[in-house]
């Protein structure tokens, strides 16, 4: 107990204690400054996910906020997924959010993206997803959050691959690209039908 004492032997054991003093105080700021991080991480992303209707699984809504971190971490892009039984309220465009909403009473998507996002994934991009892939995923037997899921896949997909892209300039420029760039590319776990 004469460690934890207050008076010190002499000067180096004083130096000692007041180091470790230190060195306690710096780890118990360093994590709450980390469990800030995490709760604040943990609030956004539950603010980007919004199921008024609570119909996505706890699988399916972890799968939602790993894509809406992994936006804001890899892009900084904001998202937001809302579901709704009624109508939709979308945010109001500010150059930096994507939205992508479902009304399951009208069986409706709306699909907003990034004026940069927009550019780089294509016009007919969002429209696609919300006049083709989202319509087949709400029919008689389907699963919308299915076809969610796949969706926000397909979307980091295709954001990782032009990342991708841009990174290996080293590629012959005469090779003409497989596919059109607005053409939406299979998920991997898709089925030919997934396909919009």
């Amino acid at each position: 107990m004469a460690f934890f004492s207050v008076r010190s032997g002499g000067f180096l054991e004083h130096m000692l204690r007041l180091a470790g003093l230190l060195l306690v105080f710096g780890l118990v700021v360093v994590g709450f400054w980390k469990n800030s991080e995490r709760n604040i991480e943990r609030i956004n992303t539950r603010f980007g996910l919004s199921d008024e209707t609570k119909t996505l699984s706890k699988v399916e809504q972890e799968q939602v906020q790993a894509f809406i971190s992994a936006l804001r971490k890899t892009y900084g892009i904001e998202a937001r997924v809302q579901v709704r039984q009624g109508a939709l309220s979308p945010p109001e465009q500010d150059g930096k959010t994507l939205f992508l909403g479902l009304s399951l009473e009208a069986k409706t998507a709306v699909v907003m993206l990034p004026p940069l996002v927009e550019r780089a994934l294509g016009a007919d991009f969002a429209r696609s997803l919300s006049t083709e892939h989202f319509p087949f995923h709400f029919e008689s037997g389907r699963s919308w959050q299915k076809g969610l899921i796949l969706a926000l896949d397909l979307i980091q997909t295709r954001l990782a691959s032009l990342a991708t892209t841009e990174a290996a300039p080293d590629k012959a420029p005469d090779k003409a690209p497989d596919k059109a760039p607005n053409e939406i590319s299979a998920h991997t776990n898709a089925t030919q039908k997934d396909i919009p």
